[in-house]
């Protein structure tokens, strides 16, 4: 039912997002080929984002991005393409948690925006996959007891700190053990993303939130050779049954069940509902509460089970009551978990494809969940929507946002 002119829940408070926006999302690259750079990512998408409102850059009164693999020169790179893009006195910084990175910036953001300290600001998610890989990224890692207590491996709660330490790949054959996900139940929900990300582009149902400026762009002619912007994408799914596993010798997790390796950079501007109304400017959708849980480290893949009814029971909202879920696809084992666990039906499930297809550029995901689900929401004519994902180490990250259905647009 369409809200009432005044919506009582509504508040001139609100954190609002204005515009969403994304590069597409590119397998990574190996040397000696080139890739893009990290400031290039970001540039890009800050430049499209104030464009697609027309806001001068000194409407933006502080700037969040999150990135995973940056390390500390990740600070120095988004003050880079801060001031490039809109002048030094922008102020800018980053936020790393691990893949919720992208979606801690947009809660950040908003949090500042509620709280009355900005009226306006940008959240950035972005990985550069390429040039900054996990292996040179985190090495090997902090210096824990390999033999913890009496710890095991098969003690997927363990709370040990040799636990934190396992593998991702390791924690996705945790999670199908456990939980008895089959090698065929990943595969098919593998092949079902690729077909719903190929599907969603032959619509171009990704028109919207692709930057205009990408080579890659809706109207370029490499889309009229059957290639697509997200070239992680694969329309003939035959070899991911064949493919072995990756991470154990009699694992059920392959190359063709997990995400891809990828580089990708979204952005979202928020803006207080005040500001945004005073502008007259398109409320495309309104934050309405974010969530981060614990959750084993061995087993870290169930986090969206957990995180999602803690910012629904936040949001004062049930599953039943979310029109689509934005889950990212890490590995297939999980997502399937997560999804089977909440018994969310599978049409509301990441209908234009999720990682597994389009690749999960760490630190740009979660920024690139909202963008997509704000868009197909928008084009659906409004509702309520979550984003939510695992979290290296432990944990998961939930969001629940609305498109105010007289606010949605068909165009989208």
């Amino acid at each position: 039912m369409m809200p009432a002119p005044n919506d009582p829940n509504e508040s001139q408070n609100d954190a609002v997002i204005v515009s969403v926006c994304r590069t597409p999302l590119t397998r990574r690259v190996k040397p000696p080929s080139p890739s893009p750079t990290s400031e290039t990512l970001l540039t890009s998408v800050i430049s499209s984002s104030i464009s697609r409102c027309n806001l001068p850059p000194s409407s933006i009164q502080d700037v969040c991005i999150g990135n995973v693999l940056g390390g500390s020169a990740a600070a120095v790179t988004a003050r880079v393409a801060v001031i490039k893009t809109l002048g030094y006195k922008v102020p800018v910084r980053t936020t790393n948690r691990q893949c919720a990175s992208g979606l801690q910036a947009v809660s950040d953001v908003a949090c500042l925006i509620r709280s009355g300290q900005i009226e306006c600001g940008l959240a950035v998610g972005y990985e550069c996959m390429s040039t900054n890989t996990m292996e040179n990224s985190f090495g090997d890692g902090p210096d824990v007891e390999e033999d913890d207590g009496d710890d095991d491996e098969a003690n997927f709660e363990s709370e040990s700190l040799d636990a934190i330490m396992t593998p991702m790949g390791q924690t996705s054959e945790n999670v199908a053990a456990k939980f008895d996900i089959s090698r065929e139940e990943q595969d098919a929900f593998s092949v079902s993303s690729h077909r719903k990300a190929a599907a969603a582009w032959d619509e171009r149902r990704f028109d919207y939130e692709l930057i205009p400026s990408s080579p890659f762009s809706p109207n370029n002619p490499l889309r009229k050779k059957g290639s697509f912007p997200d070239n992680g994408i694969r329309r003939d799914t035959s070899r991911i049954r064949t493919l072995p596993p990756a991470f154990s010798s009699t694992g059920t997790t392959t190359a063709g069940n997990s995400s891809q390796i990828t580089d990708g950079a979204a952005c979202v501007c928020l803006m207080s509902r005040r500001m945004a109304e005073s502008k007259n400017l398109p409320i495309l959708a309104a934050f309405v509460s974010y969530a981060v849980t614990g959750v084993p480290p061995r087993i870290m893949g169930i986090g969206p089970a957990t995180a999602i009814p803690a910012a629904l029971k936040v949001a004062g909202k049930e599953v039943s009551d979310v029109d689509l879920f934005e889950i990212n696809e890490a590995f297939a084992s999980q997502a399937k978990y997560c999804v089977d666990f909440l018994k969310i039906p599978e049409e509301k499930v990441n209908v234009n494809g999720g990682a597994i297809a389009m690749g999960h550029p760490l630190g740009c995901t979660g920024a690139r969940l909202v963008v997509t689900l704000v868009a197909e929401l928008g084009r659906r004519g409004g509702g309520l929507g979550v984003v939510s994902m695992c979290v290296g180490t432990g944990m998961g990250a939930a969001c629940v946002l609305k498109v105010e259905r007289r606010n949605a647009t068909s165009k989208l």
